[in-house]
């Protein structure tokens, strides 16, 4: 990770992996940080200059995801729950549980303080994320053999993760899905399962890995390019 200080105070910090790529790729994935992929054949000194000259750029994206950060920030009021805004409820009750459907997120409590309110809807959250992502991971799974593929014996594995949506561990076996997905639409959420699975077959993210995700998923980019920070 290294930092850039612009004339005018302003800094960011980058982290850069070399790649076998044609051109320099920028991603801003988390707060005041730039991702870049770029080839071995080129000078840091070059890389630095091209993240100068765009630096406005990106700090529009650093303030795009402060404010969505601040939108969904948990509350006791409502709960992004799958593409929608669902009211909370608290009642007064010894069962000490939230209960999430399809319309309103249910707090059943004693204690109706603030912390303990969200620490109950975060836990429900995570176990119905859990039933969201079992069924999801199933759709792809199905739909892998109905493509001629047989899909590899994969573990999920559901976490909060700073600057990937999800994750795959081709040797081992494993995808990681980021819990935070929960606050978007299933069909965004399924856009990342094939994703993750797209990687035991491509381990890049090569000309080929995008036509085999979008045999596979046409309507990837549809749903998934709501994740990127415009």
């Amino acid at each position: 990770m290294k930092k850039i200080i612009l004339p005018d105070g302003r800094e960011f910090c980058y982290e850069l992996v070399r790649k076998r790529v044609k051109n320099i790729n920028f991603h801003v994935k988390e707060k005041d940080v730039v991702h870049v992929s770029a080839s071995p054949l080129i000078s840091v000194k070059y890389i630095e200059e091209c993240l100068i000259r765009r630096a406005d750029f990106f700090f529009d994206a650093f303030e795009k995801i402060r404010e969505h950060e601040k939108a969904s920030a948990p509350n006791t009021q409502s709960l992004k729950w799958l593409g929608k805004d669902l009211k909370i409820r608290v009642i007064e009750n010894l069962r000490e549980k939230a209960v999430i459907d399809e319309n309103e997120c249910r707090v059943f409590t004693k204690d109706s303080s603030e912390e303990n309110v969200l620490e109950l809807v975060n836990n429900a959250v995570k176990e119905r994320f859990k039933a969201v992502c079992a069924e999801l991971n199933e759709t792809v799974r199905s739909g892998l053999r109905e493509k001629g593929f047989e899909p590899p014996n994969a573990v999920i594995t559901i976490k909060n993760m700073k600057s990937r949506w999800g994750s795959c561990s081709y040797t081992r076996g494993h995808i990681s899905i980021n819990l935070r997905l929960s606050a978007y639409p299933k069909e965004t959420v399924l856009s990342v399962f094939w994703h993750e699975y797209a990687h035991f077959w491509y381990h890049d993210h090569s000309e080929n890995f995008y036509r085999f995700l979008l045999e596979m998923f046409p309507d990837y980019h549809k749903y998934n390019d709501v994740l990127k920070v415009k």
